[in-house]
């Protein structure tokens, strides 16, 4: 069976705050999670993946800081993330997420823990932890 890759953000604000978004009806299980997704045929790299999917499914267009090590497995998806950060105010999302919201690192672990699958709360935090790490090093 092919592996499944998605692309996504770990966005972080002027403030050290971290962008949770809300999956519509908690799909996958996941009821506060990072956006991404996979590759659409207009996308010319995982990066372009990573910041359409962002903008897509929290309304923030982003630039792209760094490059988060590793890969995450869940149930349905092998995913890379990437380091992020704003550029401009934020506009619509579509209708694959339900709400958004800046939330504090530690506030990000909580409600990551609110995830209804062992495999995918340990995706969440490892790639928040990784993440982290990628910022602290930037």
């Amino acid at each position: 069976m092919e592996i499944e890759f998605a692309y996504g953000g770990i966005v972080f604000n002027n403030a050290g705050q971290v962008l949770m978004r809300s999956p519509l009806g908690q799909w996958g299980g996941y009821v506060w999670t990072f956006a991404k997704g996979g590759t659409d045929i207009n996308d010319r790299s995982p990066e372009d993946t990573a910041l359409r999917e962002v903008k897509e499914e929290t309304g923030y267009e982003c630039k792209i800081l760094k490059a988060i090590p590793g890969e995450f497995k869940s149930e349905t998806c092998v995913t890379k993330y990437y380091l992020m950060q704003p550029i401009n105010d934020q506009s619509e999302f579509d209708k694959e997420t339900q709400e958004v919201k800046w939330v504090t690192i530690e506030e990000a672990f909580e409600l990551i823990k609110m995830t209804k699958t062992i495999i995918g709360r340990e995706r969440d935090k490892n790639a928040l932890i990784t993440a982290l790490n990628t910022k602290k090093n930037l």
